[in-house]
């Protein structure tokens, strides 16, 4: 099959498999068969492409997205940057489908870092950053989704169903943010544009954001009746759906019907295509809500559904042991939490202001994919709390404090690194007691600050950060007023420390398996070098690269189907006299020599063999007549006649050239070879040193 040909149909079915799945996967398997035997790997990466779209377009995840995850390998070896991008976004299509956002997250960014490295901006971004804001939404990172919208609102360049489907974005996060004159404009202007559409895929959501801002800012009861009629006609298997009525019920919750809100949330966790994160946010709601309302059993019973999905959602090993330990965290202060509600409700209040700082504050800094992030996202958190104008992570690695991130404000700080032999530092001395140490009037001697103006510090905090109670760091939080940390500040910071630890943790893992990675990749092609070069030295002569004796058969089958051919052996007569006149390997660099001469003669479908020491054996297409072959042989003869250098001095090479027919002169490799020492021996005698067999 022409290869050409074959990518032109695997590059036509990319846009086109849905039409016929069945069909497309079929067609992706025999180019991959194909592919496999010849080398192809543009075809193979092709092939599982679309053999991945056409597994999800039947459903099958777990195969759509074993061959995305090829698809993206092999695309990154023929560096094909969109080609990557594409892999990494149907891989994001198959986990939104399965309702695994945090899969399908990490795979949008991968994606969309890819198509970042294209020269022109390519279609599909608008594409991957709408589906990045409405994953992002859907996990609760409303900041994140915002910042993206408004970097996909920056020159938008999209189709009127992709601007429609921008705006309802845009709708459904100024519902979160609250602001009902900006609910209201923005539902106005969705409403224009998706009439002038005239498209039913718009009006399902266009009819429950009307129905939801009537229930939340007009009439309650009306807008739910309304709510309830559209959830009856729903497609209730539509993910979609499931969290436009989930956002809905959260409305009804914080309205003056929080029972309906309960009603709502219930009746949601009865579907059974519900997602498990969105079946986490819907226990946490209600746990946050029964925790407001002091039940505390019920509370407790979602918080613990909660943990267990929590555990459930992460697939990863690392995530996976982020979101157990998360999980026991949260549960042990929450039933801690519990137990002082029951004893003094003053308590119970403080602790349950201090739990949704907590549950923030965790889903801010497990959100941050660097330190730089987590830290700005800690100090936003932090607001109300603490007024902390420098702060700074630093990690524990061989006897050293090194902080790569200190912030001043905006500003970065240049890292710094700090001996754990400073035991005076307030920095050591905290790692070592493993306790928050703070100073409210602090004089400053030897931490790090800013270099500008070193002694500006009235208040400083010191958090160790422990991950399986081993200290991994430190979180140091600095004010230039004093009194800044009073016992509420601390206790938050006791209890935010493992939420931070586990994230610093999370980061520090994910750095270590990426440097492991590379390693391992260098490896993997330092053994691959190696088994090609075993390859090699296996068929074929190290001293004149050409293939040698033991790769004969296989040559000489292949070329049966080119019969009838003509095989010369060429042997050198006077190379033991060489080598025993110039000296013990002088034979070899004349055979080295006359070798790159008899390579640079032929013809491109010639084929030489270096047969023995002093014997070359060419295989060649038959020629029209006797003569050209013997004139052929000839020219050859006078080739390896000519004077060559050796151990500095000229000698001259007496050849002898026998010549066999296939299959003429033999049926098997056997008999040719046998016939071919005979010429080769009539042709020492012969004056021109040719021969042929007649």
């Amino acid at each position: 099959m022409n290869q050409d040909r074959l990518q032109r149909d695997l590059i036509g079915l990319i846009e086109q498999t849905h039409l016929d799945p069945t069909q497309a996967r079929l067609t992706a398997e025999k180019a991959i068969l194909w592919a496999g035997r010849n080398g192809w790997v543009n075809i193979m990466a092709l092939a599982n492409l679309v053999a991945g779209r056409a597994h999800a377009s039947q459903s099958a995840f777990d195969s759509a997205v074993e061959c995305y995850q090829r698809a993206s390998t092999l695309f990154k070896d023929v560096d094909d940057i969109q080609r990557v991008a594409e892999s990494f976004h149907g891989l994001s299509a198959v986990y939104l489908r399965k309702g695994e956002f945090s899969l399908a997250l990490e795979q949008l960014r991968k994606a969309l870092t890819w198509l970042n490295r294209l020269e022109e901006e390519h279609s599909l971004v608008a594409v991957v950053r709408m589906q990045l804001s409405q994953t992002l939404m859907n996990l609760g990172y409303w900041s994140d989704a915002e910042q993206e919208l408004l970097s996909l609102g920056e020159g938008l360049d999209v189709s009127d169903q992709q601007l429609a489907e921008y705006q309802l974005a845009l709708l459904r996060l100024v519902f979160f943010r609250g602001d009902q004159r900006a609910v209201r404009e923005q539902l106005q202007l969705c409403r224009e544009m998706i009439l002038s559409l005239d498209n039913d895929r718009f009006r399902m959501p266009l009819d429950y954001y009307s129905a939801r801002y009537v229930c939340k800012y007009q009439k309650v009861r009306q807008g739910e009746k309304e709510l309830t009629r559209l959830w009856q006609d729903a497609n209730k298997s539509d993910i979609q759906i499931l969290y436009l009525a989930y956002e809905a019920a959260v409305d009804l919750l914080q309205s003056d019907y929080p029972q309906r809100g309960i009603f709502w949330l219930t009746e949601l966790l009865t579907q059974t295509a519900l997602p498990l994160s969105l079946k986490q946010q819907i226990h946490l709601a209600l746990a946050n809500f029964f925790v407001a309302h002091l039940s505390h059993e019920l509370a407790n019973e979602h918080f613990q559904s909660a943990a267990r999905l929590t555990n459930t959602i992460r697939e990863s090993e690392i995530n996976q042991q982020w979101a157990r330990y998360r999980a026991d965290d949260m549960f042990h202060e929450l039933r801690s939490q519990l137990a002082q509600h029951k004893k003094n409700n003053q308590i119970l209040a403080q602790s349950n202001a201090l739990l949704q700082a907590v549950n923030r504050i965790a889903m801010a800094v497990n959100a941050a994919l660097d330190q730089h992030s987590l830290l700005t996202r800690l100090r936003e958190q932090l607001e109300g709390w603490v007024s902390a104008e420098i702060i700074g992570i630093g990690e524990l690695r061989d006897e050293e404090l090194i902080f790569d991130c200190l912030l001043d404000g905006e500003r970065r700080i240049p890292s710094n690194r700090l001996s754990m032999s400073e035991t005076r530092a307030w920095s050591v001395k905290a790692i070592q007691q493993g306790r928050i140490l703070f100073d409210n009037d602090f004089v400053f001697k030897d931490e790090i600050l800013m270099e500008e103006a070193p002694n500006v510090a009235r208040s400083v905090a010191f958090v160790p950060l422990k991950c399986e109670n081993r200290v991994i760091g430190l979180l140091t939080l600095q004010s230039r007023q004093s009194q800044a940390f009073d016992n509420r500040c601390i206790s938050l910071l006791e209890y935010i420390a493992p939420v931070i630890g586990i994230a610093f943790a999370n980061q520090i893992n994910f750095r270590r398996t990426i440097e492991l990675s590379g390693q391992v990749s260098r490896h993997k092609q330092e053994l691959h070098d190696v088994r090609q070069l075993m390859a090699h030295m296996v068929d074929h002569d190290e001293l004149t690269g050409l293939p040698n004796r033991t790769s004969l058969p296989a040559h000489f089958e292949r070329w049966i189907s080119q019969a009838p051919f003509h095989c010369l052996l060429i042997r050198i007569a006077n190379l033991a006299d060489i080598n025993k006149g110039l000296g013990y390997g002088s034979d070899e660099d004349v055979v080295k020599i006359l070798g790159q001469r008899l390579r640079n003669r032929l013809r491109p479908d010639d084929l030489l063999i270096r047969m023995s020491n002093d014997e070359f054996l060419l295989l060649v297409g038959q020629m029209e007549t006797r003569e050209s072959l013997i004139d052929f042989a000839r020219q050859l003869s006078e080739l390896t006649v000519q004077p060559l250098r050796a151990r500095e001095q000229t000698v001259d090479a007496k050849p002898a050239i026998g010549i066999v027919t296939y299959p003429e002169h033999g049926e098997t490799l056997e008999e040719v070879l046998s016939m071919l020492t005979i010429a080769t021996d009539h042709a020492l005698s012969d004056e021109t040193n040719v021969f042929t067999l007649e």
